[in-house]
């Protein structure tokens, strides 16, 4: 009871982040800003039967080549992987770079149920002025940026960054920086509290030269306002937010019932490749 509780605790902790560092009243996101797209949930696993072996069946089937992986590549159309695609997200992540410091200066974290333009393009309006420099990747999602911003692309199928310094770096070592704890620390993400683990290591992005007195004077005054949980409220009694295995349209943008897949699976045909 005591670790639900402790749980329970920490989880509050995350909401009084993601309800208080992207708020109305916060200032948009200005100057260049790095954005980008990262799958999580939904990982399709490899089949469990491993090729029958006999006295030749390895130099039957490789020769003298070398051996690398004796599995079957991943069947995408399989039941058990179908059932795990439903819990695909998107996180979509836009990084301001630090004109005076370099690196990140500030961080905002979505959750989307795909890579799409039509979500790309409303997450932009909302949190970034207009008139601001983007640099995204390829994905044919991020055309309709060149509408109301600078957008900059750099083709990640020829290059990392491009002579003239176009990069969405930022946003890709955040995100490396998400996987290292989805492995490491959570070991797997779900779906149901993805946003909140986003949202955590969004702040902990954007407040990384802060001392540690002033992070936790910071949460303490988000914690000690006058409020209750919207989504913790209840726990300890049976209420586990059941109905947001499928989480609603407030939390993860776009319809509920949206494809899972990403963008570049559609005709990729028309991408921008240069300044839109």
């Amino acid at each position: 009871m005591a670790e639900k509780c402790s749980q329970q605790n920490i989880m509050k902790i995350r909401e009084a982040i993601m309800e208080n560092a992207n708020a109305s009243n916060q200032p948009k996101l200005s100057g260049t800003i790095h954005m980008d797209g990262m799958h999580v949930c939904g990982k399709f696993r490899r089949t469990n039967r491993r090729m029958k072996a006999t006295a030749n069946s390895v130099l039957t089937v490789h020769g003298n080549a070398e051996i690398k992986r004796r599995l079957p590549a991943i069947n995408p159309h399989s039941k058990d992987n179908q059932r795990r695609a439903k819990n695909k997200r998107v996180a979509i992540a836009m990084v301001e770079v630090d004109a005076q410091h370099g690196g990140a200066k500030r961080t905002i974290v979505a959750m989307c149920r795909s890579e799409n333009a039509r979500d790309v393009l409303q997450l932009a309006r909302q949190y970034i002025e207009p008139g601001a420099q983007i640099f995204t990747d390829e994905n044919p999602a991020y055309n309709g940026l060149g509408e109301l911003f600078e957008h900059y692309v750099v083709n990640h199928s020829v290059e990392y960054s491009t002579p003239e310094g176009i990069n969405e770096n930022l946003a890709e070592s955040f995100f490396s920086r998400v996987r290292r704890s989805e492995y490491g620390v959570h070991h797997g993400f779900r779906p149901t509290y993805m946003t909140f683990y986003m949202h955590e290591y969004a702040w902990r992005e954007t407040h990384r030269r802060k001392t540690q007195h002033e992070k936790i004077k910071q949460l303490a005054t988000w914690l000690l306002t006058p409020t209750y949980s919207r989504y913790w409220r209840g726990y300890h009694c049976g209420n586990r937010r059941s109905h947001l295995r499928h989480p609603r349209p407030e939390i993860v943008m776009g319809p509920v019932d949206a494809p899972w897949q990403d963008a570049r699976s559609k005709a990729r045909g028309g991408r921008d490749r240069g300044t839109s």
